[in-house]
């Protein structure tokens, strides 16, 4: 079954608009929403339950498989176990996995793709500036100055919905029924892996780190939902959060989206021309300053052993679903964002 899985991967690698028709855009899709809206009943995530117990039964397993080993009976108990994660693997691949392979959001919206001039990215960082600026006038604060969300996190997952179903009536990847994100209970010690969100298939739930700073909050849950509706690069889900962010009628969506797109086209551009990017950092706006530099001073607590590995972790897995960039992936997103400024003429 796996050897089947894989071979279905790479031939609708090649056959995209095949993947799109028969399974994405339908069958998954419809699966999917069926599924979370299920799971959506329960007020807990249920993905997290089991991700956790996954994790702790990792160790007991190890400890069971030496016991055997030493009384002489593991190959049953190593079969067994074997045969379980294989299954797993198979259940995976066979309710999004395959989606790895899926046609790009950038086919879709007609998005030309290409290397770009620093002169374009210069100007793609000037309209967010200018956006993000203008959005940033009628965020509110907190004592300290910073964006805050008076409604908190729950607040956010009520809203959430009204992006995609403003962009789902021009574009039906992203439209549908699906069931609420949801808080991940251990979200403070989550932050020591750097991790924000997370779409666990196998019960169809979006789930959000809820510790996270108020600023990239609502671009989060964006991004999460979009691998929801079967989107599993990073870099594309990253583009969908903005996009449907921008299309969000509440302004604390638009600048939350507006932040996540500056702050990835403004590190590409300081790759390129760090001098330049300094200059630009200069036009923010005192808000947007104290913005970033709270959320930046907040994950510097969190830096560490525990980070660096979950980072190596998370980066195999998506070189091992075929994003061959591994984490370095969602610094793509800019290549979309600026064939949506060339070809729209804003952003």
């Amino acid at each position: 079954m796996i050897l089947l899985c894989f071979s279905i991967n790479k031939f609708m690698g090649n056959h995209q608009e095949i993947l799109e028709r028969y399974y994405s855009g339908t069958i998954n899709k419809w699966m999917i929403q069926g599924i979370s809206q299920i799971t959506g009943i329960l007020p807990f995530s249920l993905a997290e339950i089991l991700y956790v117990g996954h994790l702790i039964a990792i160790p007991v397993i190890l400890i069971l498989f030496i016991y055997k080993a030493l009384k002489g009976n593991f190959i049953p108990f190593f079969y067994k176990t074997l045969a379980y994660f294989c299954g797993l693997y198979v259940i995976f691949m066979l309710m999004w996995g395959v989606n790895y392979s899926r046609m790009s959001i950038g086919v879709m919206l007609d998005l030309e793709t290409r290397p770009y001039l620093k002169e374009e990215l210069y100007e793609l960082n000037q309209a967010l500036i200018a956006k993000g600026n203008a959005l940033r006038a009628g965020i509110q604060e907190n004592s300290d100055g910073v964006m805050h969300l008076d409604g908190g996190y729950q607040d956010v997952f009520s809203r959430a919905y009204k992006g995609y179903e403003s962009i789902g009536k021009t574009v039906n990847a992203l439209s549908g029924n699906y069931g609420r994100p949801k808080s991940i209970a251990l979200s403070g010690p989550m932050l020591y892996t750097g991790i924000t969100g997370m779409y666990f298939p196998f019960t169809a739930e979006v789930n959000v780190n809820t510790a996270i700073p108020n600023l990239l909050l609502p671009a989060t849950v964006l991004h999460e939902m979009a691998h929801q509706r079967g989107f599993a690069s990073e870099n594309e889900a990253n583009y969908i959060a903005y996009l449907t962010a921008s299309a969000h009628p509440d302004i604390d969506f638009k600048y939350s989206g507006t932040v996540l797109a500056l702050i990835h086209s403004m590190k590409a551009l300081s790759l390129q021309d760090h001098e330049l990017a300094a200059t630009l950092s200069a036009t923010y706006s005192e808000g947007l300053k104290r913005d970033i530099r709270n959320y930046n001073e907040f994950w510097k607590v969190y830096e560490g052993k525990v980070n660096e590995t979950a980072n190596k972790v998370n980066d195999t897995y998506l070189k091992g679903n075929g994003e061959k960039d591994g984490i370095k992936n969602y610094g793509r997103m800019v290549d979309l964002l600026l064939a949506h400024f060339i070809k729209h003429g804003e952003i």
